[in-house]
């Protein structure tokens, strides 16, 4: 079999030479006399001649299963045209951006007022700790060209600083202190994906993945009793939105919207010497859920 083919390929060549013609085949089987002009990364380009009249067209290399092009041009026979990226493959994908927590400080704020605060410095505060760096990493396996499956990594990181007179709450004494909260998210979880691709060359796509996992919460945390140290952990839930474009078969360039949700209702605190686990009540949970946007870079293999 593989015999015939080479020879239905050379006597092709030979007779696009005979004609002058170059020869485009699609995938479809469909046959285009033309003059070959220009061959890029992603496109062909051609002249069709009839009847004294000379039509400039193109075509995607993804549609093309071969081509040929006329000795008389110079050109060696037959080339095989680029394929199409094979329906399953990894997809590696790194994005940064900024995450904005979405849950209310209202009380919060009202607690550092009483101790003593103004609620300048209080609403500042919990305004710098609400936004915060934010990272991610998949690792989907596109089983075809619309679905997939794999792992997700999140990482966020905020902090917040002020200092002023604090009550300790003895009716005696007012501390000049420092107040400050350093927190780290981190999440792991499985994931689902789906992709749409659109454009002329199908080289743009929008996709959207659902997550669970675990998130992992760590607070560095100073106030004038001292230097504490608060984790905990708790089911995160993720949920994303984007859109890609690519810039080569193996490589994108893409903008993501997301939601992460979770909430921590145990924590363990300690100051390097006691350790504490604390059982939180509903009014106290530390809610962790927050929005972001992201702009990334995706390797397909």
């Amino acid at each position: 079999m593989k015999r015939s083919l080479l020879f239905v390929f050379i006597l092709a060549g030979f007779a696009a030479g005979l004609s002058g013609q170059d020869r485009i085949i699609t995938l479809n089987h469909d046959t285009i006399e033309c003059r070959i002009k220009k061959i890029t990364r992603s496109e062909i380009h051609f002249d069709i001649s009839s009847q004294g009249i000379t039509t400039t067209g193109r075509m995607p290399l993804t549609g093309v299963l071969s081509y040929s092009v006329s000795p008389a041009a110079g050109a060696a026979p037959m080339y095989d045209a680029m394929k199409p990226r094979p329906a399953g493959g990894l997809r590696l994908s790194l994005s940064g951006g900024m995450g904005y927590i979405i849950s209310s400080s209202e009380k919060a704020e009202e607690a550092m007022v009483d101790m003593g605060l103004s609620e300048e410095k209080a609403g500042s505060y919990y305004s710098d700790l609400k936004s915060g760096w934010y990272g991610s990493a998949d690792a989907t396996w596109v089983i075809n060209q619309s679905y997939g499956a794999g792992l997700r990594y999140k990482f966020f990181n905020t902090t917040a600083a002020t200092e002023g007179y604090f009550d300790p709450g003895d009716y005696y004494n007012l501390y000049y202190a420092t107040y400050s909260e350093n927190i780290y998210v981190n999440y792991a979880g499985v994931s689902i994906f789906y992709q749409e691709q659109f454009g002329q060359k199908r080289e743009w796509s929008v996709y959207t993945s659902f997550s669970m996992g675990i998130a992992f919460y760590r607070n560095e945390y100073e106030f004038f009793y001292g230097n504490f140290l608060i984790t905990g952990n708790a089911l995160g839930i993720d949920g994303s939105l984007g859109l890609e474009y690519r810039i080569s078969p193996l490589i994108s360039a893409g903008a993501e919207l997301s939601v992460f949700s979770s909430t921590i209702r145990k924590i363990k605190i300690t100051d390097g010497d006691v350790d504490e686990t604390v059982d939180l009540e509903e009014d106290n949970y530390e809610n962790l859920s927050r929005a972001e946007v992201s702009l990334g870079i995706r390797f397909y293999f």
